[in-house]
């Protein structure tokens, strides 16, 4: 019963319907393959603009390394003046494509390891989707996809954005 009145109220927690429950996952998905560097070809967020970091970040390589018992580091170089590197560690969980970082997670949801990837980065006050690839370019069957899975998770269309220069800090 008192689950139905929350429901009635707009108040669902999180253990009555688990939030990540509708995000697909690619299945058996090996982490050892995603080891080297990504390029950012586009991303699409539950903002209608970018925030200040992902304007800084997204659009900049990134450079993926698994360490011992699973986690993954991804790194990136920005400009900000001056060349500045940012590392997450995305924590394993017991779910293979699914990582956690403090204050949020990482789906990924669908990936040819030697071409592309898409991922769904999910914070406590924001959502965003990724796609990257090996090359600095994906074909426009790889973008029909993105597009789909980013409204599959209720992202307007109208919020993807695809990064036409990829930076470098040097």
């Amino acid at each position: 019963m008192i689950a139905v009145l929350l429901l009635v109220f707009g108040l669902t927690p999180a253990y009555i319907f688990h939030v990540s429950a509708d995000i697909p996952v690619h299945p058996n998905f090996d982490p050892q393959k995603t080891v080297g560097k990504w390029h950012p070809i586009g991303m699409a967020s539950k903002l209608p603009e970018l925030t200040e970091y992902e304007q800084k970040v997204s659009p900049m390589d990134h450079t993926v390394v698994v360490l011992d018992g699973g986690d993954v580091k991804l790194t990136a170089y920005y400009m900000d003046g001056v060349c500045k590197e940012v590392s997450h560690v995305l924590k394993h969980t017991d779910k293979p494509g699914i990582f956690e970082f403090p204050g949020g997670n990482v789906h990924i949801m669908d990936i040819d390891y030697e071409n592309y990837i898409i991922m769904h980065v999910k914070k406590v006050d924001h959502e965003a989707m990724f796609l990257s690839a090996r090359g600095s370019e994906v074909g426009d069957d790889i973008k029909e996809k993105f597009k789909k899975l980013v409204l599959e998770q209720n992202i307007p269309e109208a919020h993807i954005k695809y990064f036409e220069k990829v930076g470098k800090a040097t």
